[in-house]
């Protein structure tokens, strides 16, 4: 007995297991798009696994590890084998229990829409990141809008404001008539006194010329009486 060369075996590998899950999968409903064999390698299943782990949590309560890597080791392809989502399905039925079908439903419409696309990103996902970028341009759009009707109501403003001064003064004048015949006198008075320093100046100018001019003539009335 010392030699015993007893060897376990994966479920995989164990018939009685695979029968019973040929009778569970004859016995379960599933949808009819897991009909359609999906190719991981035209799937970026690095976009996938946010999706996978807001779900999970989302059904669970909390962000289980655990079962998102369980996930994301069945979605792992090995020895070119494809993912089953009918084995899959019942495969997360103890993790997930009641909400495993609406997941596996959910997962798999969009890993056969990740393969159908050039970059292997599913439609849902490409027209989500549309959307928000969308939306993030509208956004733009009326914050720059409204700071432009801010802008433009303050120029009104500063407009009404400067008019309304400009009419304050006019109404002033008019209605002071006094005060602008004030003004008019003041200026008449100031063109007065400085026409008369004028004509003050003008005569000192004259009287002294006229000194000068005596003066000279009396230096030369002497000299000739000297002579």
């Amino acid at each position: 007995m010392s030699g015993n060369n007893f060897r376990g075996v994966s479920a995989d590998q164990d018939g009685r297991f695979g029968d019973k899950m040929k009778k569970m999968i004859k016995s379960t409903k599933f949808p009819a798009h897991f009909e359609t064999k999906v190719d991981m390698k035209k799937v970026n299943l690095d976009v996938m696994l946010p999706w996978i782990t807001e779900q999970v949590s989302e059904y669970l309560g909390f962000e289980d590890e655990v079962v998102i890597g369980y996930v994301e080791s069945q979605l792992r392809e090995t020895d070119g084998a494809r993912v089953d989502p009918k084995k899959m399905q019942l495969s997360l039925t103890g993790f997930l229990e009641a909400n495993t079908p609406p997941f596996m439903r959910d997962l798999w419409a969009l890993l056969v829409s990740a393969q159908e696309n050039e970059h292997g990103i599913p439609t849902k996902f490409l027209e989500k990141k549309k959307e928000e970028l969308r939306e993030k341009r509208e956004e733009q759009e009326r914050i720059a809008a409204s700071l432009q009707a801010k802008r433009e109501e303050v120029e009104r403003a500063m407009a009404a404001e400067a008019a309304k001064l400009r009419r304050e003064k006019e109404d002033a004048s008019a209605s002071s008539p006094a005060a602008a015949r004030e003004e008019r006198d003041g200026r008449e008075r100031s063109g007065r006194r400085r026409s008369r320093s004028r004509e003050r100046n003008d005569r000192r100018s004259s009287y002294d010329r006229d000194r000068d001019y005596d003066r000279r003539r009396g230096r030369d009335y002497y000299s000739d009486r000297r002579r």
